[in-house]
């Protein structure tokens, strides 16, 4: 039997389902823990070396079939254990099927649905549906939690208001109510069946009562479920409220609340659009580094509260699916960005680059490499070691070159500007589209390239120098970070180049 979601015509046929999937999921419990400690048995007797034995009892390689029912899996495992001709000692076939055969009446006795329904109608006012649950702030507050109806929003805020299809959360006294919230939430054609009992005279559940009498019982206890109560805070729920203004007396004070009632609802809501199943599979696409056709939405350093340490479900029921957890998102103000000028007041512009974290980083890797292999005594010609060197560098040089394309895309001609310190060769790059004849003549000679190059290996080897002074360029170092600067500068400069005579033909 297939897992697959299962469609429905009546509430009869929902509730019946429901008690289905509980007898199956009781006794799929029961038949794990009964083939854990048959497993234990065999396991103490080294699974007579049989490989056919050890691989069935590793759930890793003894997996049920993709339209096969949890339940049916397990149960088809017990039978089959019972079926081997080889018994460890301590195993009584006997015994373990009459277990069997009780545990079962046991489960067929406990979801009886007449029986189940009655103490479930009793026990419903233990239940409360809400948005806002205290217990996610502290497990010991004992105020009853808060369904918020209010339909004001405010464009500027985020609230449970502002949330379309709202998911509503179920706060019970005990976990051992929890059943009784899954039955009010079950659902037929978007309807839930907690809503059924708004009306004292539902028949829902008329096919399982025995008289009238019954059915109008059940519907009074199931409704006790709905009944709202006068909030009420609670001395661990941290309700700090601020003074905003002065007023002639304290009753005509302003006041904003500082710590909130966490909304369960809004973290759901959160939750699930952090926990997306589209924005996951587009995620492994570019670990695989597949094309997709989406984009890839990330939220950025957030941070993790956990709510309980055991039990998820004792504070809510969502709170259960969340696995305890409340994603906080960042709030920190943005970064200060300066604003970016051509670097007009620099003789050269590798100066004014700025410092950012893949600089230091790949110029920190190339020093401390360059030292380390100098004091082993490696020949600077090792290929490997070549390789490496190659690496940082160039990844260095496409830093250079991001900073080149950001200035080259300012307005052209900054480079005109009097008094300009840079020298003349770095303009050639930065300021290729200015227009002016005798300027793009000079650049045209590409004579300045080697300016350019030779400016780059003379800041680089600043920068390895250190301010320890402990790394001393040897003129290998230098012809090396000229040569890797040429040929991609020679790239970079080509594409420039064609996009000067497309701009060309276009005004043409």
């Amino acid at each position: 039997m297939s897992e697959e979601k299962k469609q429905f015509e009546t509430w009869e046929e929902v509730i019946l389902d429901f008690f289905s999937h509980k007898k199956d999921t009781a006794e799929e419990s029961y038949l794990k823990d009964e083939i854990k400690k048959i497993a234990t048995l065999y396991a103490a007797i080294d699974y007579f070396n049989d490989k056919k034995l050890i691989r069935f009892f590793d759930p890793k390689q003894n997996k049920k079939e993709k339209l096969q029912s949890a339940n049916e899996f397990q149960r088809e495992k017990f039978y089959k254990i019972l079926s081997f001709d080889q018994k460890p000692n301590g195993f009584n076939e006997e015994i373990i099927q009459e277990n069997y055969r009780k545990k079962i009446e046991d489960i067929e006795a406990k979801f009886e649905a007449q029986k189940w329904i009655e103490q479930a109608s009793n026990d419903a006012s233990s239940v409360t549906f809400a948005t806002h649950v205290f217990k996610l702030t502290h497990s010991k507050i004992d105020s009853k939690a808060i369904l918020d109806q209010v339909d004001c929003k405010k464009p500027e805020c985020l609230t449970t208001s502002t949330i379309q299809n709202k998911i509503i959360d179920g706060a019970v006294t005990g976990n051992q109510y929890a059943p009784v919230y899954q039955f009010l939430e079950l659902e037929l054609n978007g309807k839930k069946l907690a809503e059924t009992f708004t009306n004292i005279n539902s028949k829902v559940l008329e096919s399982f009562a025995n008289n009238d009498e019954e059915l109008l019982e059940w519907n009074r206890g199931f409704g006790n479920a709905l009944v709202g109560s006068n909030p009420k805070s609670h001395l661990l729920a941290k309700q700090v409220y601020f003074p905003l203004e002065n007023g002639v007396s304290i009753k005509v004070f302003s006041y904003h609340l500082l710590a909130n009632v966490d909304s369960s609802t809004l973290a759901h809501a959160l939750n699930l659009k952090l926990s997306d199943k589209e924005q996951k599979r587009i995620r492994v696409l570019q670990q695989k580094n597949r094309y997709s056709e989406e984009y890839k939405v990330s939220y950025s350093n957030n941070a993790i509260r956990m709510v309980t340490q055991s039990n998820h479900g004792n504070a809510s029921q969502l709170n259960g699916k969340r696995g305890g957890r409340l994603t906080l998102l960042q709030c920190q103000p943005p970064t200060w960005k300066s604003q970016f000028k051509p670097p007009i007041y620099k003789s050269s512009f590798f100066y004014a680059i700025p410092w950012n974290v893949v600089f230091k980083e790949n110029i920190n890797y190339l020093r401390d490499f360059l030292l380390r292999f100098d004091r082993l005594g490696l020949s600077f010609k090792d290929p490997k070691k070549m390789e490496w060197i190659k690496h940082w560098v160039e990844q260095i040089i496409d830093e250079v070159f991001a900073y080149c394309a950001s200035v080259q895309n300012m307005p052209s001609g900054w480079s005109s500007t009097e008094d300009i310190k840079l020298k003349i060769e770095h303009r050639y790059l930065l300021d290729p589209f200015r227009d002016d004849v005798e300027f793009q003549k000079a650049r045209n000679s590409r004579e300045w390239q080697t300016v350019v190059c030779k400016d780059f290996a003379n800041w680089l080897n600043g920068r390895l120098k250190g301010r320890d002074r402990q790394f001393t360029p040897q003129p290998e170092h230098t012809r090396l970070w000229k040569e890797l600067m040429e040929k991609q500068l020679h790239e970079f400069d080509e594409s420039t180049v064609m996009e000067i005579k497309s701009r060309k033909r276009e005004v043409v």
